[in-house]
């Protein structure tokens, strides 16, 4: 990826976090049967260590790590929601939820034109709605797709 189209693609993940007014949104591509992070916008009052933390540990996130979302959105190929407070605290999405100060998670997967999985738009909402989750979903594919 160009420098000029990773910062298109970074700055499409941080509008998508401004429209929703998310504590964070993140996009990795999938390929190989792993995740790979290639924008992360996080809201400007998160800790630079918790969005450090986070880019770091999902930088490459096997298709095991089932107490993620992003993976989970892989795995039933279809959008994902994880609400922190019906997760475990000390671990995946449960953890960077709370880390995040968010209440839930969507992931959707993006679809490319052969119709396989090419990548997951993720956004962590501060809480459990309005908008609910379908709305979420619905925007998350458009601008994924846009």
């Amino acid at each position: 990826m160009s420098e000029n189209n990773g910062r298109a693609t970074g700055d499409h993940v941080e509008a998508l976090r401004k429209f929703l007014d998310a504590r964070a949104t993140g996009l990795w591509s999938y390929h190989d049967n792993r995740l790979e992070l290639v924008a992360f916008a996080p809201a400007p009052d998160m800790p630079d260590e918790v969005a450090s933390r986070f880019q770091d540990a999902s930088r490459e996130v096997s298709l095991d790590r089932t107490d993620l979302g992003i993976v989970n959105a892989v795995v039933e190929q279809a959008a994902s929601i994880s609400v922190a407070g019906r997760l475990p605290v000390e671990v995946g999405s449960g953890y960077w939820l709370r880390a995040f100060g968010a209440e839930r998670s969507v992931a959707v997967p993006i679809f490319g034109p052969e119709g396989r999985i090419a990548a997951v738009l993720s956004a962590a909402l501060p809480t459990l709605g309005p908008p609910d989750d379908e709305e979420v979903v619905e925007l998350i594919r458009h601008h994924g797709t846009g």
